[in-house]
């Protein structure tokens, strides 16, 4: 009995999770899209039929997936507004558009105030090299919200704990389970960088982290479940004078009236800076000649060049360091927003920060996974993430030492019979003209014996040379060979 009630909860969980279904992998690049010349960044995904392609932006908090009415920048604020929706899209050219005016959304707020729902094909593209054409997974039937006005960019792939793209993708058989990776890459152009980043659907890509996998816990009940804890934030600027200087020490900050604590904060990609509690950002800006840059999202900027890092400690030990070119780019801009002594906002890690992590969620488990990204990775490689397990990053193998030996055995054997083989040719050669030489020389002696004998009895001979002999001739046919 035991037996048989064993084997029934297999097989649900065999069905449940299907460990052998590929993933699905959509880059992250600038590209055209619909309605708009201008190249954006974000995930390739197209609406209707015929597609209209966008480029999305993955979002950790919002569970729909939301585009721009093409009538959306007519009365929106938003800046720049036809550049920076990510593509729009119009119902009335797709003949599978289904509106659907009584649908209740998974999301907590909606993207826009001003926004109609229906369903219609989604097209998920898997490009993985922008020089080669892309192929698509279809799906029919798929919940869309459409934003007809606003102040935000609608251009949103929903990836939040209760995604409908996951489940729906999951519930269809097009992946193993409600498993997503993300690498954001530095194409958005608050970051300014060239690298493309990359979404993973069911899997995550072994090629683009290294080192080992910290595990944390999703709070269920947050709209913003991903949380770590900071426990240490450290400038670092090994050509200058500031040498692993703690935000969090006193002694570096007398003014502070009491040691900052650690402290909480959400992974994002909703913003670009990080957000840091009030007398943390204090101390970032004495040290580091910080002021107000009025850019929109909130960054300070450097009143002087900063060569140097900002690593942060987790409660677990891992650390996520900023490299130079974030912490001061071309404008003097950097990282870290300003923040209001009174303010009640969440801190967050936003796009600058994971910019440098590798981020795999595990929906089905509730939990998520930080590792050190590995930023431009020489070839991609997408895996099944069975739900419940913790992925591993790729690890070049290792030769044994036979095989080391074998093939440093092989590489100077090749050499050195190479060079045998060359240096036998060269002899040859140098025998077979020194041979020449001396014969002719000999011919050349013997003419002159002949030509004395000659003039003695009176007689003038022509000069010519003689035909080879036998032997020399055979000796020149061996060696054309």
């Amino acid at each position: 009995m035991l037996s048989t009630v064993a084997l029934i909860l297999f097989a649900e969980l065999s069905h449940a999770f299907n460990c052998s279904t590929p993933p699905i992998y959509v880059d992250m690049h600038k590209r055209a899209v619909h309605g708009t010349n201008v190249f954006q960044y974000g995930s390739f995904i197209g609406f209707g039929s015929p597609a209209q392609n966008q480029s999305l932006f993955p979002s950790l908090r919002q569970n729909e997936t939301s585009v721009a009415h093409a009538d959306f920048c007519d009365g929106s604020s938003l800046p720049n507004c036809l550049d920076a929706t990510r593509g729009n899209f119009n119902p009335s050219e797709s003949r599978t558009w289904n509106q659907q005016d009584t649908y209740v959304s998974t999301d907590r707020a909606s993207v826009s105030n001003e926004s109609i729902h229906g369903q219609d094909d989604i097209h998920i593209y898997t490009h993985f090299f922008e020089t080669e054409p892309a192929f698509q997974t279809l799906l029919h039937n798929f919940p869309v919200e459409v934003a007809t006005n606003g102040s935000v960019s609608p251009g949103i792939v929903g990836l939040g704990q209760d995604s409908t793209l996951l489940q729906e993708l999951f519930e269809n058989g097009f992946i193993a389970g409600r498993t997503y990776s993300l690498y954001v890459g530095s194409g958005t152009d608050r970051a300014g960088g060239k690298i493309n980043g990359s979404n993973v659907l069911g899997g995550y890509d072994a090629g683009r982290f290294t080192g080992g996998v910290h595990t944390y816990g999703i709070r269920a009940s947050e709209e913003e479940p991903l949380n770590v804890r900071v426990t240490d934030i450290i400038l670092d600027e090994p050509s200058g004078s500031m040498r692993n200087v703690s935000l969090f020490d006193p002694q570096e900050f007398p003014d502070n009236q009491a040691k900052p604590l650690a402290f909480d904060a959400k992974i994002t990609t909703d913003q670009y800076p990080m957000s840091l509690p009030y007398q943390l950002t204090q101390n970032y800006i004495s040290r580091l000649a910080a002021k107000p840059s009025g850019n929109p999202d909130g960054s300070l900027a450097l009143s002087k060049p900063f060569n140097g890092t900002m690593t942060f400690v987790l409660s677990d030990g891992f650390s996520v360091t900023i490299p130079s070119e974030i912490m001061y780019n071309s404008s003097g801009i950097s990282p870290v927003a300003e923040r209001d002594e009174d303010s009640n906002a969440p801190f967050y890690l936003g796009l600058s920060w994971l910019s440098q992590v590798y981020l795999m969620i595990d929906y089905d488990a509730y939990q998520f996974h930080l590792a050190q990204a590995v930023a431009e990775n020489k070839a991609v490689m997408p895996k099944t993430w069975c739900p419940k397990t913790i992925p591993a990053p790729y690890v070049k193998p290792k030769q044994s030492t036979f095989g080391r030996e074998g093939l440093i055995g092989a590489v100077i054997g090749g050499v050195i019979g190479g060079l045998a083989l060359v240096a036998l040719t060269a002899t040859m050669f140098v025998w077979w003209r020194r041979r020449r030489a001396s014969e002719k020389l000999m011919k050349q002696i013997e003419a002159s014996h002949g030509k004395a004998k000659m003039l003695e009895a009176g007689f003038e001979m022509e000069k010519f040379d003689a035909p080879p002999t036998k032997e020399a001739s055979s000796r020149t046919s061996i060696w054309r060979r």
